[in-house]
């Protein structure tokens, strides 16, 4: 994770493991702010995030690794304010996509993005975004519960 005076950057690592074959594959996703003031269904829902990548097709099986980078104007963060400094709290909405025997399939997931504090299963720590530019190499990711309306 990167914060420059522009964006906040998240580099990626996806792992997809198959368990039958799949066709037109779609994996979509972005980046959004957690803040009280906005919605939970803004914050999680996936739909309409753009396109990441695609793949024609997967065997039953096969294990897939796609990367790369999201994006997030720092003029569309919200800052968490907590005295005089101004926190950011991600969250990354994924939706894959794809055909499966005939049937559409659709997977949906968010993730919590924060720094480690050290002890394991502890709460991750929000990034600052008032000490200015910065590369947050040792960041950690803990799974959303993603409700029916996404």
């Amino acid at each position: 994770m990167s914060a420059s005076l522009v964006n906040a950057t998240l580099s990626y690592r996806l792992v997809l493991t198959a368990t039958a074959q799949a066709r037109d594959v779609v994996i979509a996703g972005g980046m959004t702010a957690a803040h009280a003031s906005r919605p939970q269904q803004d914050q999680l829902d996936p739909r309409n995030a753009p396109q990441l990548h695609r793949l024609e097709s997967v065997g039953a099986g096969e294990i897939i690794e796609v990367s790369g980078d999201i994006r997030l104007p720092l003029a569309e963060i919200t800052p968490i304010r907590h005295g005089s400094a101004a926190l950011f709290v991600p969250i990354v909405r994924l939706e894959v996509t794809a055909v499966v025997d005939g049937q559409p399939f659709t997977m949906r997931a968010a993730f919590v993005v924060g720094l480690e504090d050290g002890a394991a299963g502890q709460r991750l720590q929000p990034f600052r975004l008032d000490l200015g530019p910065r590369i947050y190499p040792k960041i950690s990711q803990r799974a959303l519960t993603v409700p029916a309306f996404a």
